[in-house]
């Protein structure tokens, strides 16, 4: 036989006798019926009975303690845990039963069945805890349920507790395992009343939640939604595995680590994840996640993350992602996100995305996206987009698109675009577009290519403007260098455009004339207005490659005959462009009748003073 198997043969032999009688002594049945007797007199009984000797601290066991005890032919470990109630554990040395402390790190089981009082059908997923130790468990399909304890107090008790049915607290006995069947009632609810999401649960029944978390620590959550605890720290690799155990979506934690990702109640100081952070209440300070971060209640401070932040509730401070940013309610601070913010409540701050933000409340501050700004309620600040703005309801401030700015309400402030500006509503201030802008109500300004209002009390500046309920004239005159003349004039009364024609029929001296302006419509009196108007022109006489050019400025009186005839008349001053071309057949070479009166100034250049008369329509 080799040495080391001899060794061990010699160790068997030797401590077998100690074992066995180890097993003996504690398994020997005994009897004992007493009342009112000393602690110690009973010892002394069920020692004898089992053939050995008690020893004990009488600090820790009261021998002159009077006692009742009625027991028929249980073991001594039995009989012992009736007396103590479990609080002691019994060690056998030689032919001494010791009675002492149990030794720290030695667990203790409750388990047993949950029902339902009503129907006395077993109930599954309940959640059954010890609110000291911050130890759970959840009862299986059958209803059934194992937990683990540790400490063992004077007292102890198991809370169990389950969506829809009232709360119910079991008293057990500390130390000792146990099977207890408890029974829980369905609460008294109206209809109405029912709710199946909260703010302190609505994770769980998101995107994220559902693909993160089970369904067990879903349905765990729901149960204890009214159970939080705060701890220093908590530290995770994925939910449900934590040094908080299963009860770590009921902790408030001061500083929170998750390797992978990590389900807690919230955070009052630095969260960080590898990969996820979800948060069933609130989080304060810092928060930050490879991936996604995701708060069921208000976030005050900074959440970073490199794809999604989101928020159930209300955020205050920074938000920054590298994909977007989402807030249930209010936002007040900064969204910055590489592809988009959304904040669904009232925003006091700025949004900053590469290419959308959106505000479903009102919003104060400035949005910047390298697309499009969205606002759905009253805009208070700056929407600077590449290409759109949008705002549902009135803007107070400027709406900067490289595109087009639209507002279906009023604007208060400016529109600047490089192609279009759109209020359906009433714009106050300035309308800027390279080609058109468009507003139900002008009370301001408009530049562009292209002004369209139904109504206007300011001035539209354009190659085109016309205002439905506006300034709609026509002319037909005659002038020092076109016997026939007509125009139109559309706009307002304080600035109009003034589009004009003209000709001259003499087959030997044909000229004609195209030309565009601005006039106003100053009133003098009742019957009598006056029109100061500033108008450029081409003359063509024969050839386009060598058209002549000349600029009117010029002011008519006009004398009202009701609401849609005026004659008018007056001088002007004219500056002409003559390029000298030869001459074409049947047109003329001079503009000015033979003999007027003119002022040359170099080779082309010249001016005098003109007139014009006519009659004005509409």
């Amino acid at each position: 036989m080799r040495p080391a198997l001899r060794l061990v043969t010699i160790i068997l032999i030797t401590i077998a006798p100690f074992v066995c009688g180890a097993q003996s002594y504690l398994n020997k049945g005994v009897s004992v019926k007493a009342k009112q007797k000393p602690l110690g007199e009973v010892l002394d009984i069920i020692g004898k009975q089992g053939g050995f000797f008690f020893s004990y601290n009488s600090n820790i066991v009261p021998a002159d303690s009077l006692i009742d005890i009625d027991v028929w032919n249980k073991t001594v470990k039995q009989t012992l845990d009736v007396i103590f109630k479990g609080r002691f554990e019994y060690k056998v040395t030689g032919s001494h039963v010791i009675i002492q402390y149990p030794s720290q790190g030695q667990y203790w089981y409750v388990s047993g069945y949950i029902t339902d009082e009503l129907t006395g059908q077993r109930v599954r997923d309940v959640s059954v805890f010890e609110t000291n130790q911050l130890v759970a468990c959840m009862t299986n399909d059958q209803g059934y349920f194992k937990l683990r304890l540790k400490e063992r107090t004077p007292t102890t008790s198991i809370a169990v507790s389950k969506s829809l049915y009232r709360d119910t607290f079991v008293n057990v006995m500390p130390g000792v395992d146990q099977e207890v069947k408890v029974s829980i009632s369905p609460k008294n609810i109206e209809l109405n009343d029912v709710v199946i999401s909260s703010k302190d649960n609505f994770v769980e029944g998101t995107w994220f939640g559902k693909f993160f978390l089970s369904s067990k620590q879903r349905m765990q959550s729901l149960n204890l939604n009214k159970f939080f605890v705060e701890m220093p720290v908590q530290g995770s690799i994925v939910p449900g595995l934590s040094s908080q155990g299963k009860m770590a979506s009921q902790m408030i934690n001061s500083l929170s680590f998750n390797l992978v990702g990590g389900y807690t109640a919230g955070v009052e100081g630095v969260e960080i994840g590898g990969i996820f952070n979800i948060n069933k209440k609130d989080v304060k300070y810092v928060q930050m996640a490879g991936v996604l971060n995701m708060v069921g209640g208000d976030m005050k401070g900074v959440q970073a993350a490199c794809i999604v932040n989101t928020v159930l509730d209300t955020a205050v401070g920074i938000q920054m992602a590298g994909i977007g940013n989402v807030v249930r309610k209010s936002v007040t601070g900064v969204q910055s996100a590489g592809i988009y913010n959304l904040a669904v409540g009232r925003v006091r701050g700025t949004q900053l995305a590469g290419i959308l933000n959106t505000a479903i409340d009102s919003f104060t501050g400035l949005q910047g996206a390298g697309i499009l700004n969205s606002s759905i309620q009253k805009y208070t600040g700056v929407q600077m987009a590449g290409v759109l703005n949008g705002a549902i309801q009135d803007v107070t401030g400027l709406q900067a698109a490289g595109i087009v700015n639209v507002c279906v309400k009023d604007v208060k402030g400016a529109q600047l675009a490089g192609n279009v500006n759109v209020c359906i509503g009433t714009m106050r201030g300035i309308q800027a577009a390279s080609l058109v802008n468009y507003a139900t109500r002008v009370k301001g300004v408009q530049l562009g290519l292209v002004n369209i209002a139904d109504s206007s009390s300011g001035a539209a500046i354009g190659l085109f403007s016309f205002v439905l309920k506006g300034y709609h004239k026509f002319t037909i005159a005659t002038n020092e260098s076109m016997p026939y003349t007509m125009s139109v004039k559309t706009g307002t009364k304080w600035l109009h455009n003034v589009y004009t024609v003209g000709c001259n029929f003499d087959d030997r001296n044909k000229k004609y004339m195209i030309g565009m302006g601005f006039g106003s419509e100053l009133p003098l009196s009742k019957r009598f207005t006056i029109n100061p108007e500033l108008t450029g022109h081409g003359i063509y006489l024969g050839s386009w490659e060598e058209l002549n050019s000349m600029v009117r400025l010029q002011a008519n009186v006009n004398v009202h005959f009701g609401k849609y005839v005026s004659l008018y008349a007056g001088p002007s001053f004219v500056m002409y462009w003559d390029n000298k071309q030869p001459k074409v057949d049947g047109f003329a070479t001079e503009v000015l009748p033979a003999g007027y009166k003119k002022n040359n100034y170099s080779t082309g250049l010249s001016s005098w003073i003109g007139w014009q008369a006519g009659i004005t329509v509409f």
